[in-house]
């Protein structure tokens, strides 16, 4: 008798008794053609969200992009939704800069204690900017020029020269908005530079001194400087023009700004000689000022100079609004009290527009509080400054002292004194960490815990006094 023929395999109910009289030698065909018919189930019904997935695009978003940049040029008018997968990484590590009267740059990894870069740049340095987030710095010199650093590599990407090359006093910096400011020792101006093209945008006429200090939120275009004409402007970048001149006590040593929460704290010293002021008055106090009160009048003032200036002007001239914005601030005869006023500009011309009817009615009381640190005496050096105004906090201490104080500004008290190793020059704050920079004359750099009052680390290896700070 002819054996049957084997039926084909399969696993099927009605070939169950077949499959069962099945020889060993197909259960490898049958395992293999099981898992290929099993295989295409899964594929077929993953396949639209597994192409879905291989055509999204890949893109890497940077500091200064948006998510329109991911859109197509050609969008398609039939697709009904667009998915963009996002995946947000941002490494918060704690960096500080240092450069002093050598020229000697370094950046600092806090937390490997190390010294990462070494920069020269071949001139006593005075003040810094930084974008920790592009390691891009901005450094001023004595030899009246800017320069550019590129952190990660050590080379400078440009320098700006300053008109008849004027020490450098003070630099702010923005990156995703490639602008700077800087102010220099004797020119009595503050300019405006494009990063990207290195030309001079504007000049802010209207310090009766030398700019000493300069802080900006470059997302608003506006900045406050300070000088040793003792005088606290607020300027409108995008316009040129001063908003107000807030008189002071003494000349500005340091000043910093926070926008978002309205709020701006200055460090004073007294004007020199022949000035009508006692020598020594008021040295070493702290104001911080509330600028909420201004907001109606820097609207206000806002408004007619951006009428005016519908029409751009040229660089060169571009100093000419600013010029008599500042002139027709009026000029401060003598000292004013913690509960003083400030007359904007808007207040002004409504005061000559109106016979002086809306002038009183425009000004404001900013002055929020006075902090007297313990050197504030007759003679008393300039004052350092570093705040996080966001937070309230502040830490000063006299150039040249050993100490320095933490405040707690919503309450105006001393919350920590910090006894420092040698004479003090500079400061840098961090105070998500609790953690803050100190250096001075010795070259040491000291990192300090706020919370305990300690020095946690001392880093050396500059040769001389340490003349500015930053930290992330």
């Amino acid at each position: 008798q002819e054996r049957p023929s084997p039926c084909p395999v399969s696993v099927c109910g009605h070939h169950s008794r077949r499959f069962r009289r099945l020889q060993p030698r197909s259960l490898p065909l049958l395992l293999r053609t099981f898992w290929r018919h099993m295989l295409e189930v899964l594929v077929a019904s993953l396949a639209g969200e597994l192409i879905a997935q291989l055509r999204l695009p890949k893109a890497i978003l940077e500091d200064d992009s948006c998510l329109a940049d991911l859109a197509p040029e050609h969008p398609n008018d039939d697709a009904e939704t667009v998915v963009i997968q996002l995946t947000l990484v941002r490494v918060q590590r704690r960096w500080a800069l240092s450069g002093d009267v050598m020229g000697s740059l370094r950046l600092w990894d806090l937390e490997q204690e190390s010294v990462e870069q070494v920069i020269e740049c071949h001139d006593a340095l005075t003040c810094l900017a930084v974008d920790w987030l592009a390691r891009v710095a901005l450094c001023g010199t004595t030899g009246g020029a800017l320069k550019l650093w590129d952190l990660s590599r050590g080379a400078c990407l440009r320098e700006f020269v300053s008109p008849g090359r004027q020490r450098v006093r003070c630099a702010a910096m923005s990156w995703s908005q490639r602008l700077a400011l800087h102010g220099s020792s004797s020119d009595k101006a503050l300019r405006l530079w494009d990063l990207g093209s290195g030309r001079c945008i504007q000049e802010f006429l209207g310090h009766a001194g030398s700019v000493a200090a300069v802080a900006a939120d470059f997302g608003a275009l506006l900045a406050l400087s300070g000088g040793d004409d003792g005088a606290l402007h607020f300027w409108d970048l995008e316009m040129g023009t001063c908003l107000w001149r807030l008189p002071s006590h003494g000349a500005v040593h340091t000043v910093a700004l926070d926008w978002q929460s309205r709020m701006a704290m200055s460090s004073g010293t007294p004007l020199r000689a022949g000035s009508g002021r006692a020598a020594g008055e008021d040295g070493g106090v702290l104001r911080l000022w509330d600028l909420d009160d201004q907001a109606p009048a820097l609207a206000a003032a806002a408004a007619p100079a951006k009428a005016a200036a519908a029409v751009p002007a040229a660089p060169q001239a571009a100093a000419a609004p600013a010029a008599k914005a500042a002139a027709s601030v009026p000029e401060v005869g003598s000292p004013v009290a913690a509960d003083s006023s400030v007359v904007p500009v808007a207040g002004a011309a409504a005061s000559a527009s109106q016979g002086g009817a809306g002038g009183a009615a425009a000004a404001a009381k900013v002055c929020v509080r006075e902090l007297l640190p313990s050197t504030s005496a007759p003679g008393a050096p300039p004052c350092c400054l570093a705040a996080d105004l966001a937070h309230r906090v502040a830490l000063s201490g006299a150039v040249g002292g050993d100490s320095a104080q933490l405040w707690d500004l919503d309450g105006g008290v001393r919350l920590r004194d910090f006894r420092l190793g040698g004479p003090l020059h500079c400061l840098a704050l961090n105070w998500t960490f609790r953690i803050a920079l100190a250096a001075g004359g010795t070259g040491l750099v000291q990192l300090l815990d706020l919370e305990s009052g300690a020095t946690i680390l001392e880093f050396p290896g500059h040769c001389d006094t340490v003349t500015c700070l930053a930290m992330s």
